[in-house]
């Protein structure tokens, strides 16, 4: 552990981190594969990466403050512990029957378990014998309140991989339990810095399973297939523009918004965080004849040349990477970043969607009132390939996203 204690969180409860992460996070979803079903954490893969910015310096520095948007900056370490502290306040307890068949809930002192369970989980691995500077591990304990864990990556990289790969299952209730595979380690590495989030959370207002039956879906293609879709007629926020159609879905703090966009590609291609922000203010009270399919995705991902390709190069060469900020032994000389390893993986039914990620950065020594007006109906039927985005409701943050193209696939 560094001697520093945990920071004050930032006066404004980690809202600039969350914009941060989403511009990040639209940036990343721009740049992963444009078909098919998708998961990706984008607040998972900053924190493991604002991990590594303490001991960035030079150009390296300078291009980590471009790509994520000033997020991990030894400056706004406060807002770190902001966003963690309302993540980590999330868990919540209420009568939701929604994990009484789940063998590893945790029951609260009352005997129930959370109706919304979020868990968010830091750590740092390195190689033993290897000297750290005393300024890196000082951040690591104010920022993130995380300690280093010793492993022998260069007699036993096996053994090293397997350990990573307990505590991220662990983390996650068993949902990733492999996210390093054979391979992903060697003799050369001699750090791992690892994030994992894991969530739970039953919809504020279930679906009715008698409800569900099989609907068509059009896929991009245009052919259709058969799904079993989940149905409700209820009063939510609906909101409506040029080229979109959207409705949020509740699950106490934590809420999923819905985008269906006329046209996939365009809409991406022009997503921030202000672009959100529209979307949000134009929100309104409808009573929605909603349709949604039940949805699954697991995706992993070796980041390095995504991450590299949009403004990162420098961290992933070691011959110009400088991470010097985290050790200078001889024997991490010279510190670059091998991967950047994520895994996200999604399940929405009608009592509520569980998800969960774990991000790995490996690196290694290179060679109101009244009585209102009823409200307005809409028809919603998600009945084509659509965008999703799970967001903790006070920062902001998008825990979750991605893009489901045929919800009959299973990843």
């Amino acid at each position: 552990m560094g001697k520093a204690a945990l920071l004050a969180p930032a006066d404004d409860f980690g809202v600039l981190a969350g914009t941060e992460i989403n511009d990040f996070g639209f940036d990343l979803l721009r740049r992963l594969d444009s078909s098919g079903n998708l998961c990706a954490s984008p607040t998972s893969v900053a924190l493991a990466l604002a991990m590594v910015r303490p001991g960035a310096r030079g150009a390296t520095a300078t291009e980590m403050d471009k790509v994520l948007h000033s997020f991990g900056t030894p400056r706004q370490a406060s807002e770190i512990v902001a966003l963690l502290q309302a993540l980590q306040s999330q868990t919540i307890y209420d009568d939701s029957d929604f994990y009484s068949d789940d063998p590893q809930a945790t029951p609260d002192h009352t005997g129930k378990e959370p109706a919304v369970e979020l868990d968010v989980s830091n750590a740092v691995f390195s190689q033993k014998g290897m000297s750290l500077e005393q300024a890196f591990l000082d951040s690591l304990s104010a920022g993130f309140g995380a300690g280093v864990g010793l492993l022998d990556y260069k007699n036993d990289p096996e053994a090293a991989r397997l350990v990573i790969n307990r505590w991220a299952s662990d983390r996650t209730k068993g949902r990733i339990p492999e996210v390093l595979h054979q391979g992903d380690i060697d003799n050369a590495t001699r750090i791992a810095l690892v994030n994992a989030i894991y969530l739970k959370a039953a919809w504020s207002d279930p679906f009715d399973p008698a409800a569900t039956k099989s609907l068509p879906f059009t896929l991009p293609s245009g052919s259709k297939v058969s799904v079993p879709t989940m149905a409700k007629d209820q009063l939510l926020s609906y909101s409506a523009g040029t080229g979109y159609r959207a409705v949020d879905l509740s699950m106490g703090g934590m809420g999923m918004t819905i985008v269906v966009p006329d046209d996939m590609s365009s809409f991406v291609n022009g997503l921030t965080s202000a672009k959100l922000a529209s979307i949000d203010s134009r929100r309104a009270a409808y009573d929605v004849d909603l349709t949604l399919p039940r949805f699954s995705a697991d995706t992993r991902f070796d980041l390095s040349e995504v991450l590299a390709a949009m403004g990162l190069p420098s961290a992933f060469d070691w011959r110009v990477a400088d991470l010097t900020g985290i050790s200078q032994d001889p024997d991490a000389k010279p510190l670059y970043i091998q991967k950047v390893i994520h895994q996200a993986n999604i399940d929405v039914v009608e009592e509520g969607t569980t998800a969960s990620a774990v991000t790995v950065v490996l690196g290694g020594k290179g060679s109101v009132g009244g009585n209102p007006a009823p409200p307005p109906h809409v028809v919603f039927h998600v009945d084509k390939p659509f965008l999703y985005f799970i967001r903790e409701q006070g920062t902001g943050a998008i825990l979750f996203m991605g893009r489901i193209d045929d919800p009959s696939a299973n990843s």
